[in-house]
């Protein structure tokens, strides 16, 4: 499966990382590549990820803000 979110608060390639390392740790996901320009973020993982618990994991970061494109 893929979702796309679009993600608030990006600035740089280090907010790129963080992100990437973020989604990267949530069990099922399989990839992860943000645009920090574009400001989204493509997450490829299995069926047993939703949409909130990528949200939720971004959101735990506490910097960025990311909601369902």
């Amino acid at each position: 499966m893929t979702t796309t979110l679009n993600i608030a608060g990006m600035h740089c390639t280090s907010c790129k990382a963080l992100i990437e390392d973020a989604c990267s740790d949530i069990a099922g996901v399989t990839s992860c590549t943000v645009d920090v320009a574009g400001g989204k973020a493509i997450v490829e993982h299995d069926g047993s990820v939703d949409a909130q618990t990528l949200i939720a994991g971004i959101g735990a970061l506490g910097t960025y803000t990311a909601t369902l494109v």
